[in-house]
Formats: structure tokens, sequence, C-alpha cells
């Protein structure tokens, strides 16, 4: 072969190689599920609280009712609604852009709100007896949202009935594999941690798995997601997806430390991918019948939803916001006005990425199809990823022209595991750099709050356990929430 033809062989090669397509990264520490990964990308829940407590503002806490002995004929006494507008809670939900919603089934009084085979304090036995748990299985088939359902391990009735915690234990898995089978599919099963250390965990999520392997379990640790260790909807701002709780004996009620801490920051590369949940209320929590309607609570306001956002979704966590339907049997007007302007809040920031049109530099690209300019490309599965090895990397952000913002968003392709541990931004102002805002963990989505800026340009430094993986970049401009 001559001098030519060996050139135009080599050239062949290289280009052979060029186009060859690059393995992807292999999977860092523990990941998440298929289901876990989809419950993640739903980002906003809503919890309805509904039962005998609605109208008696009595929820188990206390050992009386009002000053009245408690009893199951008190309890069906007070359950009293008049029409129940359960399509309006769930629409309104699905109108705001929740894509779940949880409802509680038993709350810690023993009233269940579905004919309960294991109960006789229960709705087929109240004066109004529709099935309530059917009426939101059958709205969310309407408005196209997934049901999760809260079963209270604590149960007054059982207190009073005098039951062994064996026998009790025994009746509660009959009734969760009623509920589970009777309106699936359930996506999240709700186990509330109040009085509940004693029993027999791993048995009671076999049985909610044997109906649904793909439920994902809440409690204080999981094992699908974990509480996030307060009321207030507040992740740490180092928040990872994992916990170590193999042998730990961590349930319900159970946490090592200051479970707080713990909880809103989980254990970074720890054996087990349980992710946090930011439950929270939309009134005001200070009294024994709080998660239940008061119209005498305050709200909270749009402006203070979107804050609770910044730190539940901002943080790699989820959003659930408790909205008690009122004795009249719908969400409040004032509740539904507060979550509409919560929405426009949101549509208002996140509807306009100014990141749109930007062009971004890697210092390290892993190779064809994990190039930088998928981080702004806007599809969930299509990621810019680094050599292995390479655990520290510069993205450089040019911008379509001069943008003002205060919000930078992150995300990461949790489907290969959580590995960022730490970033700086720097924005370029008339040719010069200078630091805007830094952080730790990302996962999901990060949003970084700082002061507003107008810049031409950004500079994300990215450190991780592994080769960082990242699949979103957001630039927004909050006028009401900012620094």
């Amino acid at each position: 072969m001559n001098r030519t033809g060996v050139f135009l062989a080599l050239t062949a090669v290289l280009a052979a190689a060029s186009c060859a397509p690059v393995r992807p990264p292999e999977p860092f520490g523990a990941v998440p599920t298929p289901a876990q990964v989809a419950w993640q990308r739903q980002e906003l829940l809503m919890f309805y609280h509904f039962g005998q407590a609605t109208f008696s503002h009595w929820d188990g806490e206390n050992p009386s009712c009002n000053g009245r002995p408690w009893s199951e004929a008190l309890l069906l006494e007070n359950y009293a609604p008049g029409n129940l507008d359960v399509d309006q809670w769930v629409r309104v939900a699905a109108e705001n852009g929740f894509r779940e919603v949880i409802l509680t089934t038993k709350h810690h009084d023993g009233f269940c709100l579905w004919d309960n085979p294991e109960s006789r304090c229960d709705v087929a036995s109240a004066r109004n007896t529709t099935d309530v748990v059917q009426a939101v299985r059958d709205a969310c088939n309407r408005y196209g949202l997934n049901l999760g359902l809260y079963l209270s391990p604590w149960d007054r009735t059982i207190e009073a009935a005098g039951l062994d915690l064996d026998t009790y234990e025994a009746m509660y898995k009959r009734s969760i594999t009623d509920l589970m089978t009777r309106y699936a599919p359930v996506v999240e099963f709700w186990i509330d941690g109040n009085h509940s250390s004693a029993f027999h965990w791993p048995d009671i999520h076999k049985t909610v798995l044997d109906v649904n392997p793909d439920c994902l379990i809440f409690s204080d640790a999981g094992p699908g997601c974990r509480w996030v260790g307060n009321e207030r909807g507040v992740a740490g701002e180092t928040n990872w997806n994992t916990l170590d709780i193999r042998g730990r004996n961590i349930g319900p009620g159970r946490a090592p430390g200051d479970y707080q801490t713990y909880l809103a920051q989980g254990d970074p590369g720890a054996a087990d991918w349980i992710p946090a949940e930011c439950d929270f209320s939309i009134q005001e929590i200070g009294d024994p019948d709080g998660w239940f309607y008061d119209a005498t609570d305050r709200r909270k306001t749009p402006e203070e939803l979107l804050q609770i956002y910044y730190t539940s979704v901002g943080r790699g966590s989820v959003f659930l916001m408790n909205v008690p339907p009122s004795p009249e049997g719908i969400l409040a007007p004032e509740d539904v006005a507060a979550i509409e302007g919560f929405t426009a809040l949101r549509h208002n920031i996140f509807d306009h990425n100014l990141a749109d049109g930007a062009a971004v530099k890697a210092s390290a690209v892993r190779g064809r199809g994990y190039e930088a300019a998928r981080l702004v490309d806007g599809n969930y599965d299509s990621y810019y990823a680094a050599p292995d090895n390479v655990k520290e990397v510069t993205l450089d952000v040019l911008l379509n022209g001069m943008k003002t913002f205060n919000l930078v968003q992150l995300q990461e392709y949790i489907p290969l595991g959580q590995r960022v541990c730490g970033f700086r931004i720097e924005v370029r102002k008339n040719g010069s750099w200078e630091a805007w805002g830094q952080g730790t963990t990302v996962g999901h989505k990060r949003i970084v709050k700082g002061r507003t800026v107008t810049a031409d340009a950004l500079r994300i430094q990215v450190e991780a356990l592994a080769c960082p993986a990242l699949n979103g970049l957001g630039l927004y401009m909050d006028s009401v929430n900012y620094e």
C-alpha cells in the first residue's frame, strides 16, 4: 500500500472511532429503582387529612375527645359530612401541577375512610357511608394522578379494646392488603412514626410489596422514601438520597443520633437509596389537630409556599403539602386561592429558562453522546458525563446575550446514582469573573438562590465522588423571593 493509501486507511479508522458509541458511566453506589425515579420526578404531592377529626378537632393525640369519654360510637357520631366533593380535591391538585395525592385512610383515632373488614369504626357504620378511598381512587383515574395511602399504625380504638400487639399487627397487615388490593395501583404507602416503634417492620413492608413490588414505602427510614426529619418542608442544604439502614434496625420512630439532622442530610455513599420527602401543611400546625381542617388556623401565602418549594424540591427532595378538606367536604376557597397563587408564581419564574440557547463547554468530556451541550437540551435522559476517574470538571456556559437572574438550577442524572459533593458558580460581568454561589449536593434538582446579577456567561466548577453526570441547567429570575 502506498503512502496515500495508508493515510486514507488511517483517516477512515479515526473517523470510525470518532463515530463509535461511547460506553456510559457505570452506576455509582446505591441507585434508585425506576419507580423511585418516577416518584422523584413528580416533585409536587398533595396530602389530604380528612375524617372524624375534621368535625371533632380530635385526632387521637389526647386521651379524651373534647372532654367527652372516648368511644367508637362517639367517633361515628362525630363524622358528619354533608356533601363530599372529592372530585374537587383531586381536580385542584391536577390543575396546579401536582402529580400524586396521598389520603389518610385512618389516622391515630382509628376512624377508617373505607369499609375496613378489620374495624367497626369506619364509614360503612357512619351516617355518610361514602367510601372516600374509592372516591379519591376514581378521581385520580379521571385526572391522571397517582394515588398514595396513609394508614396510621397508632390506633386509639385498638388501645381501648386492649388488644395485644401481635393481634393488632395481624389486623394491620390485613388492612394493608385490603387497601393495596382494592384500590390498586397504590404508588406510595405512608407509615407514620408516631407510637409505632414496636412493630415488626420487615413483615409489614413485605405485606405492602407482596401486592405491589413497585410501591414506595414512606417511613422514618423508608425503604422507599424517608421522612426529612421535620414538618416544615425543609430538606438539608446537603441532602444525600442514600441512607445506611442495614443492621441498624431503623424504622418508624427509630433513627440514630440526631435524627432530624441525619434524615435531612442522609449518608453519602451509603448502601440504600432512600430519598427524602418534605411534608408540611398549608395551615399552621401548633395544636394536636393541626393536620386537620381548622378555619381559625393561619394559611401560608403563595410566597411562603414558593420558599418551601426552594427548600424541598430545590434541595433534591419532593414537596408534600397537606391541604385538609373542610367540613363542607371541599378544599376551602382560601386554600385553593393560595395554591393557585403558588402555581402562578412558579409559572412566572420557571416557564422562562434563561439558559435556553446557551453554548456549553466542559473541561473534560466522556465522548460522543455525552457532550456538554446535553446539559441544556431539555431531555431528561440526555446527559453530560465526564470520563471515568475524572471527578472535577469546569463547565463554561456562554449565554445567548446578557441575562438577568438570581436562581441557578442544576440537575444530576440520578438513575446512575448520586455523585456531586460540591460545586461553585461564577458569573462573567464586563469580561471579568466573580463568585456568585456554591453548594454541596445536587441530586434530582438543586436550586441555588443568590443576588440578582446580569451576566453573559457562567462558570460552574463541579466536584464529585465519581465522574459527574448532569442532565439539566436552568437560569431563572424570581422577583418575589430574591436576595
